[in-house]
């Protein structure tokens, strides 16, 4: 099977990964792929974070909780003084 990449800085990226691992582009390619996939299978969600700080000091979310209205954020853009 064949990849094509036609773009000049993918192109520019996997040489340089394969200069400093010293291996070809096919490795270079294969290894940022499998990192990068690894990376956004352990990824948290925002709710998962705070949950594991939380539960860190002994805290946690009610069970009931419902989420903050959008109303909430816009008020945190803005200066209410």
């Amino acid at each position: 099977m064949t990849l094509n990449i036609r773009n000049e800085e993918a192109d520019a990226l996997a040489r340089e990964l394969a200069r400093i691992d010293g291996t070809t582009l096919t490795e270079a390619v294969i290894t940022a792929l499998r990192e990068t996939v690894g990376q956004r299978i352990q990824q948290e969600r925002p709710s998962e974070t705070a949950s594991r700080i939380l539960a860190k000091r002994g805290l946690g979310f009610k069970k009931d909780r419902r989420p903050v209205p959008a109303a909430a954020y816009h008020d945190l853009d803005h200066n209410l003084d």
